[in-house]
């Protein structure tokens, strides 16, 4: 596997600003969950490549080593409000 760069997020975020590769994802929640996507876009408009949900007061670890995504634009993370935190692994 290629050197990893981790990006933490709690709002909707650009993330990378051209073609990325998804290794990882760790969700986590406080009091609330929510739902999240990862587009393949410049903005919130692009296809959803990755979505789940987060738990309240908890984590999930969705490992993508085996099979890795691939983001032909970019990517870019939908968060909602503030209560979930994302932590993507990829490569640009």
């Amino acid at each position: 596997m290629p050197f990893v760069q981790t990006k933490i997020t709690s709002a909707d975020l650009r993330v990378t600003t051209g073609p990325t590769i998804v290794y990882g994802i760790l969700a986590a929640a406080a009091g609330t969950g929510g739902l999240w996507q990862l587009n393949d876009s410049a903005d919130d408009s692009g296809t959803d490549m990755i979505s789940g949900f987060a738990q309240a007061s908890g984590e999930t670890y969705i490992d993508l080593s085996n099979n890795p995504v691939q983001f032909n634009v970019s990517l870019w993370a939908d968060v909602p409000g503030t209560n979930v935190i994302l932590t993507i692994f990829y490569t640009e």
